[in-house]
């Protein structure tokens, strides 16, 4: 099971995602790897989640700034 700061990055690049009107094969495309995994890391029920090189180049795609991915105040778990 994905930790809860996994989660909320994954939700965050899904919510820019659609707001682009983007399929997850157009930001595989921009991102240069397999839409297989976006969908993967998008899935609460797979382990692939989202690295700090990964929130970099999702920052430039998105052009904002790689902080948006993540919260302002700590997630503690459960």
């Amino acid at each position: 099971m994905k930790k809860e700061i996994d989660l909320y990055t994954s939700n965050v690049m899904r919510n820019k995602r659609l707001e682009k009107g983007w399929t997850q094969r157009q930001l595989s495309g921009y991102m240069g790897i397999s839409s297989i995994f976006i969908n993967n890391i998008e899935s609460v029920r797979k382990p692939d989640k989202l690295n700090l090189y990964h929130i970099n180049l999702l920052a430039e795609i998105f052009d904002c700034s790689p902080r948006e991915f993540l919260p302002e105040k700590p997630i503690l778990e459960k």
